[in-house]
């Protein structure tokens, strides 16, 4: 009798999955190792293309705006997505709290995900209108300001600006994940709390969040990475970056440089190097949150 071999469920998924493995990095590889290979040569349409090795880096480098580039880009990050982890953190601890009208609730929370971000640049852009947007109208009303307010007058106001516009688009997301990460706690440790004289604020501080951080700082991460690269709000409420190119970030500056200044090879080199501080910051985030558990 011919004996038969069995492979385990681990190995028979490992090899169904290796088509679509591969068709990934195909994917993700060849257009990557492509811009690879751009960032090493002189391609900007009125030279002839010839390899310069590092010149397109040492280009960007040298730029005297590059550092206060990157700058703004951190600080719109930052801001970005703080804004939004402490909105959606707020927001899950009401939907989970919610008994009646939650379902309703919890898909008003998620539409805003549903609008494209350059169209949320729009709509942010006129509600933030000195004349007739309905912001500064309302403020006016409630006898909060004297007069129009006007946030692309101030570099501070319009970088406030842009964030509340991107953390808006990118707030049902992460309060989703939050949820589903505090509804995934078992309720007998609330319970046990409860009976050992706990208040809402310690229960939170110590059983919700603890419990809740890993799901929560990875869906932080992935809203930090994208708001990092982001230009779509940014350059629909604030064209060029607006007054004195305050919110002039990463994603514009090589925006300009592959449609404005058409040197592909500097962009490039841009690209590998926004690819790189993107990769480095994430992974040093990853490993700070697993060092801790």
């Amino acid at each position: 009798m011919k004996e038969t071999k069995s492979i385990s469920n681990s190995a028979y998924g490992a090899i169904l999955s290796i088509p679509g493995l591969v068709l990934m990095l195909a994917w993700v590889l060849i257009p990557f190792g492509y811009v690879i290979y751009l960032s090493f040569i002189r391609y900007d349409n009125m030279s002839p293309v010839v390899f310069t090795g590092f010149s397109n880096y040492m280009k960007v480098f040298s730029d005297y705006d590059f550092l206060k580039i990157v700058g703004r880009t951190l600080t719109f990050s930052i801001g970005s997505t703080g804004f939004t982890l402490l909105t959606s953190i707020i927001l899950a601890l009401c939907l989970n709290r919610m008994i009646t009208g939650s379902a309703f609730f919890r898909s008003l929370v998620v539409m805003p995900w549903a609008v494209p971000l350059i169209l949320s640049g729009f709509l942010w852009s006129w509600m933030f209108h000195p004349s007739f947007g309905p912001i500064s109208d309302l403020l006016m009303k409630l006898g909060i300001r004297d007069e129009a307010l006007n946030i692309y007058k101030s570099p501070t106001s319009s970088m406030i600006g842009v964030i509340i516009a991107d953390a808006w688009r990118r707030i049902p997301f992460l309060t989703i994940v939050t949820l589903a990460a505090f509804q995934g706690i078992l309720q007998e440790l609330y319970d046990a709390s409860e009976v050992d004289g706990a208040d809402s604020i310690n229960t939170f501080f110590y059983i919700t969040l603890p419990l809740a951080r890993r799901p929560i700082m990875v869906g932080t991460l992935i809203m930090f990475m994208f708001s990092f690269r982001t230009i779509d709000v940014i350059y629909s409420m604030t064209p060029g970056g607006g007054i004195g190119k305050c919110t002039y970030v990463l994603g514009t500056y090589l925006f300009d440089h592959i449609y404005e200044i058409l040197d592909f090879g500097k962009a490039a080199a841009i690209s590998v190097i926004l690819i790189l501080m993107t990769f480095i910051i994430g992974a040093a985030f990853i490993y700070n949150t697993l060092k801790k558990d």
